[in-house]
C-alpha cells in the first residue's frame, strides 16, 4: 500500500469526482458487511468510522477544489510558538457546537426520512436496530459530521478570525 500513498492522495486531493467516489465506497464496504444473527454495537461502529472518514475526505478534496489548501510558504523547520490558549478554548467550543449541531440536525432528519421510506414508526427506539435504517442512520449523520469538522469549522474559525496560521496548509 505504501507505494500508492502518493497516488491515492493525489486522487483524492485532485480529482474532481473523488466525494462522490468516497461516499459510494463507504456505502459499498457497509453493504459488504457481514450480516449478523443477533444486533450488535460492531456494525454501528464500523459504519460510524466509515461515514466520518468518507465525510473527511470528502471535505478535504473540497477545500483544494475551491482553493483553501495550499503549500505552506516556508520549508518544514517551523519556529514553535506557544498557543494561544483563549483562542484554542474559542475554538474547540465553537467546533463542538458546530459538531453538536450537525449531529442533532443530521439524525433527526435521516432517521425521520428513513421511516417514511420503509413505512415505519420513527418513535419506536427499536427501528434504529433494523440494519435497512441502522446504516444510513450511522452513515449520512457521521458523514455530515466528519465532512463539517474539515470543511464548516476551518471556513467558521476563519471568519471569526480565529483560525490558526497554517490551518490550511496541509499539503
Amino acid at each position: 500500500m505504501f507505494p500508492f500513498i502518493d497516488t491515492i492522495d493525489n486522487f483524492q486531493l485532485n480529482f474532481l469526482y473523488a466525494p462522490v467516489f468516497d461516499f459510494l465506497i463507504g456505502i459499498s464496504l457497509i453493504k459488504c458487511y457481514p450480516s449478523l444473527k443477533q444486533w450488535s454495537t460492531a456494525r454501528s461502529d464500523t459504519t460510524v468510522i466509515l461515514g466520518s472518514t468518507c465525510g473527511l475526505l470528502s471535505a478535504m478534496t473540497i477545500m483544494n477544489q475551491i482553493g483553501l489548501l495550499e503549500r505552506p510558504l516556508t520549508p518544514p523547520i517551523y519556529s514553535i510558538i506557544p498557543p494561544n490558549l483563549g483562542l484554542c478554548f474559542l475554538r474547540t467550543i465553537v467546533g463542538l457546537i458546530i459538531v453538536y449541531a450537525t449531529r442533532q440536525i443530521v439524525k433527526t432528519i435521516v432517521l425521520r426520512l428513513t421511516c417514511v421510506f420503509y413505512e415505519l414508526d420513527w418513535k419506536n427506539p427499536e427501528i434504529k436496530r433494523l440494519a435497512k435504517v441502522e446504516m444510513p442512520y450511522y452513515y449520512l449523520t457521521y458523514f455530515a459530521i466528519g465532512f463539517n469538522i474539515a470543511f464548516a469549522c476551518p471556513l467558521t474559525f476563519r471568519a471569526m478570525g480565529i483560525n490558526r496560521d497554517y490551518s490550511y496548509t496541509e499539503l
